[in-house]
């Protein structure tokens, strides 16, 4: 999913479809103007491997922790503060005398100790303090530390602990089980969360298994042409995506969101001609099998994910996307349901990777 919303964030393409493939298989040839021209690999014998992820018991355990900070209490403390408080601080970093950043309560900026934004020791350093506490350190970092400007450097902190809150989860006890959570018992409960965590491991699965094909097809293809248009409005949706993660991250310009992420410029060229070359299949293949949309298959699309991306009604998605940018979707799941219908598939027991969901 998450490929997905990357591709409708980026831009709303027209649908216009005027194709001459010549036939299906290995060596159709798709030629359009507003697409481009592609000759295209067997497509109908990939042959993939799909991961099967298994929910364990900490998983469980996991979801029922994140569960119970839906009612954690929060309350204020004079200290000393410990792994799990947040802690508001006026906060000074410096590399060689010169300043890299300054927060100050008027900022709200609070620090949740165990999250190591600035690292283990940054937040070993703040565990055991109390109100009004001043503090000088400094911290050496590794030169593979995620954060560029800190990478191999060390960096001068000053701070001011203003405030610190404490979180308290709830008890798991029946009573609350029951009349708070709304389980009929803990045996329910549990049943209840490994057959959602199933379900979403296996849309993970699926989905991971949909991109790999397409990006079979993508790189076992011949692409002799491109639309300019489709290019420069990829190119132009990718820009101001950066963009929002620039202002998310406070950053000033999106080439400071390139050098903390190390992106380089040959990276966003090759997610830009990704996503061309994903169009051009998308429709070379549905020209090739004659996968168009009936309206009863894009009002069912429309009504997926209508849902699944939050929108109370389908109004309101369309307004947002527009109905060229849904079809085109729809389009591409239809394509990628042909894809996953006709390829070799095993299936293979994996660990899943939350971080890129």
């Amino acid at each position: 999913m998450k490929q997905k919303l990357l591709w409708i964030l980026l831009t709303a393409l027209p649908l216009t479809l005027i194709g001459c493939g010549s036939s299906s298989g290995a060596g159709a040839v798709f030629s359009d103007d507003d697409y481009g021209k592609v000759t295209l690999c067997d497509y109908k014998n990939l042959s993939a491997e799909k991961n099967i992820y298994t929910v364990t018991d900490n998983d469980i355990e996991s979801e029922i922790e994140m569960l119970m900070y839906d009612y954690a209490e929060y309350n204020e403390s004079d200290g000393p503060s410990e792994l799990g408080d947040s802690i508001t601080a006026d906060i000074t970093a410096a590399k060689n005398g010169e300043i890299l950043f300054e927060y100050t309560g008027e900022d709200n900026y609070e620090l949740y100790l165990g999250s190591d934004e600035f690292g283990t020791e940054f937040d070993e350093k703040l565990t055991g303090v109390s109100v009004g506490d001043e503090l000088s350190f400094s911290i050496s970092y590794d030169d593979d530390y995620t954060l560029t400007d800190f990478a191999g450097s060390t960096i001068d902190y000053t701070v001011s602990v203003l405030s610190i809150t404490k979180e308290t989860l709830p008890e798991l006890t029946e009573d609350f089980i029951i009349n708070t959570l709304g389980y009929e018992s803990e045996d329910d409960m549990r049943k209840e969360i490994r057959a959602g965590l199933e379900s979403e491991n296996e849309t993970n699965s699926t989905n991971e298994l949909r991109e790999t094909l397409i990006q079979k097809v993508i790189d076992g293809s011949i692409f002799d042409s491109y639309s300019q248009d489709i290019y420069d409005s990829y190119a132009a949706g990718i820009e101001e995506n950066y963009e929002s993660y620039a202002e998310m991250f406070g950053c000033e310009s999106v080439e400071e969101v390139y050098d903390l992420f190390e992106i380089t410029d040959a990276d966003i060229e090759k997610e830009i001609i990704n996503q061309v070359y994903r169009t051009i299949i998308v429709h070379a293949i549905s020209e090739a099998e004659n996968l168009t949309l009936s309206d009863k298959e894009y009002e069912e699309g429309l009504e997926r994910y209508t849902a699944e991306t939050g929108y109370e009604t389908s109004d309101e998605l369309l307004e947002y996307y527009g109905e060229d940018s849904l079809r085109e979707w729809i389009l591409e799941d239809k394509v990628l349901d042909f894809l996953e219908k006709n390829a070799k598939i095993t299936e293979k027991e994996a660990v899943l990777n939350t971080e890129e969901i």
